[in-house]
């Protein structure tokens, strides 16, 4: 059983000890302006919810008006809640649309092979040996001049000026060319 801390159970006796009317001035008129903004709300804990957001935001920004030598208006308070109401609906807004997938579910293809999700992603980290193979029989299999040119790119690393506009055109033609 929860507790509702702006009313409590009548059979508990503690109703008037949770009661905001309680509180001390400004967080009494804190707690009126923000009951007033979750009236709308259907749910109980997202009415409690903003309630609570929106009094600490009030504190904060009373905080920071009373460092300023300013002091926090009804009508600042009201402005505060709105804007902490926008927020509010905003993260509730964000909370709906992140959802989480396992990747130990099993996936079914076209053909009705089951799998799991896992096995389906690519390892960024595996070497392509088949990519490998083929690169080197290319390699193997190009005119000198190239192969002197991808030394040259893997040995010196290519940024440091060391290969001509030639160089950089056989290159360029070695990785367009398939076998």
């Amino acid at each position: 059983m929860t507790y509702s801390t702006h009313r409590g159970y009548p059979d508990d006796g503690d109703g008037e000890a949770l009661s905001y009317d309680r509180l001390e001035q400004p967080w009494r008129q804190w707690a009126k302006i923000a009951k007033s903004f979750t009236l709308q709300l259907d749910n109980l804990m997202d009415r409690e919810d903003l309630m609570h957001d929106i009094i600490v935001r009030l504190a904060e920004v009373a905080e920071e008006y009373r460092q300023k030598g300013k002091p926090l208006t009804k009508g600042g308070c009201i402005r505060v809640a709105q804007y902490t109401r926008l927020r509010f609906y905003h993260q509730k807004k964000r909370w709906k649309r992140v959802f989480s997938v396992s990747l130990n579910s099993v996936v079914r293809d076209e053909d009705g092979n089951e799998t799991e999700l896992i096995e389906t992603l690519i390892d960024q980290k595996r070497v392509d040996l088949d990519g490998w193979i083929d690169f080197k029989i290319r390699y193997l299999k190009s005119p000198e001049r190239v192969k002197q040119a991808i030394r040259k790119l893997v040995n010196k690393g290519g940024g440091n000026g060391q290969l001509s506009g030639y160089d950089w055109k056989l290159i360029r033609q070695f990785r367009q060319c398939k076998v």
